[in-house]
């Protein structure tokens, strides 16, 4: 894909989220025909977005997402700090295109990471460390849902990248065991998803080493103050209809979503 071609793309979804409106699709000229052309919209997105970012997602962190969606890697994206709320949160369901409900493990940074300082170990990314939260991702689309473009157009369409949830946080984290700690989701009190962090390439911290080098590689710095959100522990269930959907952390508590 030509470099105006992804330009293109890229821009005809930053101007859909600032408008509020559902593309069909993507035009053929510039739609993504692989992986690696979803990467370079996604790319021109990261690299153009004129937003404050609070945080940042990985998606499909996995290898068992990854295979079911046909991609080699996780895709990623970055969160709008406007779209960082507080838990409980509520949204009308029908404002929401497809709205997601994932349940994720986050870390904030308390010190800046540097592109220019790649790579980085897992101890160095230990000490950038602040905090642990639990969360709450809502992926949306800017696409419809017959948009022909398959897991490529969640690639592309800044990486799925919708609204983040906060829970609790916690600054003594590294006492916390995000690995083993069953995570469950439910809808209106009915189970819909449970699992744990070690599905997040075996510890959720290995995937927030994988994601701090992976954006260095881009060029991109990240910012003390900024979370990275780990991958769903309880899968990529959409929400049904309005529903109360809850996050259930264990000892480290709960998050709530009120789709009305």
């Amino acid at each position: 894909m030509a470099a105006d071609k992804a330009t293109e793309a890229a821009r005809l979804l930053m101007g859909a989220w600032e408008s509020g409106e559902i593309l069909p699709t993507l035009p053929a000229a510039c739609a993504p025909k692989s992986e690696a052309e979803a990467v370079r919209i996604n790319d021109v997105i990261l690299a153009e977005n004129p937003h404050p970012i609070g945080g940042w997602k990985i998606g499909a962190t996995g290898e068992g997402p990854q295979k079911a969606l046909g991609l080699t890697q996780p895709f990623v994206g970055g969160i709008r700090a406007a779209n960082v709320l507080q838990s409980p949160a509520q949204f009308v369901f029908a404002e929401l295109n497809r709205p997601i409900v994932e349940s994720e493990y986050a870390y904030r940074l308390k010190s800046d990471l540097k592109a220019s300082g790649a790579p980085y170990s897992r101890a160095a990314v230990e000490a950038a460390i602040g905090s642990l939260i639990v969360g709450m991702e809502i992926p949306l689309s800017r696409l419809s849902a017959d948009n022909g473009l398959g897991p490529l157009a969640l690639v592309a369409d800044h990486g799925g990248t919708g609204y983040f949830i906060i829970g609790a946080e916690y600054t003594d984290w590294q006492g916390i065991d995000a690995i083993n700690t069953d995570v469950s989701l439910s809808f209106d009190a009915a189970e819909a998803g449970r699992g744990t962090g070690k599905a997040m390439m075996g510890d959720p911290v290995n995937a927030v080493v994988w994601f701090v080098n992976h954006m260095a590689a881009k060029g991109i710095d990240l910012k003390a103050g900024q979370f990275v959100s780990t991958g769903s522990c309880t899968g990529v269930i959409p929400a049904p209809a309005p529903v109360k959907a809850v996050a259930d952390f264990g000892p480290e508590g709960k998050v709530e979503l009120l789709l009305t």
